[in-house]
């Protein structure tokens, strides 16, 4: 698929930063963040109303100027070992494609994804956002837009997005909040070790990952249903699971199955741990709740643990564990985050006697963020996802609405051998459609 590169500028904010705001500093959650970029891709299907290139362009760069200056540090550059963003207004890498081809040519398969995404590294970088605009030949769009981990989560990413959006369409647009450096300050001094301190984080290198699979499953609405009432008349209390948790533990029990049966020790052992790290955002679990428009990293992780036996182990147990493994990320967790205090799930490492076994994953959820109401005045995207096979990492299971709202879209990367195993689990192919 050939994508032509036709222009490469900088966006800058539509009015200057002022002069007490040029230095804006990172909280101490977002130090523990990886300088890394987190492509998020909307894909747009051709609108009769709206089919001139130049005229969209246009309209996109000044909209996104304006967005700029409520966002100013997305416009500036990451200084001093990832401390603080200088405000400069620099602005934004913006790049255009031209791409011979149709939106379907890339909403069917995961492997082109990357084509669409600007940056492809996970190296540490100044620049808060590269976006990218892809023009498709036969009508549509795909805008991607890449915001460094660094500065902010998904939670920021969609409140970003959403207000570009609104500005473009000349509707009220948010303005974020600064909060989170405040309520989360850097000591001084500051002792830590940012570069080697991975809380809520981890990696695989380049070697490793090349060796793993990734792929994308999707559970219409139906299918998430008939999970969620299969878990409900087994669970001993009266809430049935969400669809996030119905999802999240079909996911992990058929990976940990998969992990033990392809596991060197697998016959050995009576017996096997696995753990599961959650993102949860922790914005509405402060005292006093912050908004959704609150910018910065304000998420924690929570730690569901569950055993394997050769009997297997049930979807209802599963909820349970992740369920309470998140009311204990509550507000006195958020207050010892405040203080910078590991909590008892922060001490838990990744600690097993045999490199070869890894039964652990990690889960982060971009389910019910607005992103599919991200409307630039050509109608609300048909397709949200992200560039998953760079993004990433061995045992990574990242969750997406579908367009509808209902179903769940999933993506996993596994180890070759895992993942054939995975992708073969009888009750997983029950509610989930398998893509490549």
């Amino acid at each position: 698929m050939e994508v032509e590169v036709i222009s490469n500028e900088k966006i800058k904010p539509s009015s200057l930063t002022d002069h007490h705001l040029k230095t804006f500093k990172l909280s101490s959650l977002d130090r523990y963040r990886p300088s890394e970029y987190i492509p998020i891709i909307l894909f747009y299907n051709p609108d009769p109303t709206c089919t001139n290139h130049d005229r969209i362009s246009d309209h996109l760069k000044k909209s996104l100027s304006n967005a700029l200056t409520r966002f100013y540090p997305i416009a500036g550059r990451i200084k001093d070992n990832n401390t603080w963003v200088d405000c400069t207004d620099e602005g934004v890498e913006y790049i255009e494609t031209r791409i011979n081809g149709k939106v379907s040519d890339f909403t069917m398969t995961s492997e082109l994804l990357h084509q669409l995404v600007p940056v492809h590294t996970n190296l540490a970088t100044e620049v808060p956002a590269v976006i990218q605009v892809n023009f498709f030949s036969s009508g549509g769009v795909a805008i991607t837009v890449c915001i460094s981990h660094k500065i902010g989560d998904t939670s920021t990413y969609a409140t970003f997005i959403n207000s570009w959006a609104a500005t473009a369409r000349g509707a009220p647009a948010a303005s974020p909040s600064f909060d989170s450096q405040s309520l989360f300050p850097i000591p001084v001094p500051d002792t830590s070790e940012t570069d080697n301190d991975r809380r809520g984080y981890h990696s695989s290198d380049d070697e490793e990952n090349e060796d793993l699979v990734t792929k994308r499953l999707v559970f219409d609405g139906e299918k998430v249903n008939a999970l969620r009432e299969r878990i409900g008349d087994t669970l001993t209390t009266l809430k049935y699971p969400t669809r996030v948790e119905a999802v999240s533990a079909l996911i992990w029990k058929s990976a940990m199955e998969a992990g033990v049966v392809t596991s060197p020790r697998g016959e050995q052992k009576p017996e096997f741990i696995s753990e599961m790290y959650i993102v949860v955002n922790v914005r509405k679990k402060m005292d006093p709740p912050l908004s959704d428009s609150s910018f910065g990293n304000i998420f924690s992780m929570a730690t569901a643990k569950a055993t394997i036996t050769s009997g297997g182990v049930d979807l209802d147990d599963l909820v349970g564990q992740i369920r309470v493994a998140i009311s204990r990320v509550d507000c006195d967790h958020v207050k010892r985050m405040q203080n910078d205090e590991d909590s008892e799930d922060d001490d838990e490492e990744y600690d097993h006697d045999d490199d070869e076994y890894n039964n652990d994953y990690w889960l982060m959820s971009w389910c019910n963020f607005p992103v599919y109401e991200i409307d630039f005045g050509f109608g609300k995207p048909d397709w949200v996802t992200t560039d998953a096979v760079e993004v990433l990492d061995e045992n990574d299971i990242y969750l997406m609405d579908t367009r509808t709202g209902k179903g769940v879209e999933a993506w996993i990367k596994l180890r070759p051998e895992k993942m054939d195993m995975f992708l073969n689990n009888n009750e997983l192919l029950e509610f989930a459609t398998i893509f490549d």
